[in-house]
């Protein structure tokens, strides 16, 4: 079986952690700068719901942007930036998780989110990026 992992390895070379950073940072960026879009773009209907969620419109001009931004800079990999913005966006999706904790089924979205931010935390953008952070 080693044996296989390697030679898939050798026939693949664009197999690897950087790839599968990429496509994860991609994913992530794609789906948060939507939400973002979406919140900044009918700010009184964005606005009304965090209202009825109990927040001021801060919060939602602030989430949105945010969603916005921050998923622009994890698409991109924007160097410490994009680990800035993966430490915001799991703070929003804390918040998230916390306010759909009655509806076991809706949190999940939350819950994957935040786990994949905090991977972004943890590994940064990887290689494919636009701007690298520079190694310790």
């Amino acid at each position: 079986m080693t044996q296989f992992i390697e030679k898939m390895y050798k026939m693949f070379p664009w197999v690897n952690v950087n790839t599968g950073l990429l496509f994860l940072r991609i994913g992530v960026g794609i789906i948060f700068v939507t939400t973002g879009y979406m919140k900044v773009s009918d700010m009184p209907a964005t606005v009304g719901y965090f209202a009825s969620l109990g927040f001021s419109a801060f919060w939602a001009y602030l989430v949105g942007v945010v969603e916005l931004l921050g998923g622009i800079t994890i698409l991109l990999g924007v160097g410490i930036y994009t680990r800035v913005s993966a430490k915001l966006l799991s703070i929003i999706m804390l918040v998230a998780m916390y306010l759909l904790r009655s509806n076991f089924e809706m949190e999940m979205t939350p819950l994957l989110m935040f786990f994949v931010t905090f991977a972004i935390i943890c590994t940064g953008p990887g290689k494919y990026s636009v701007l690298r952070e520079k190694s310790a």
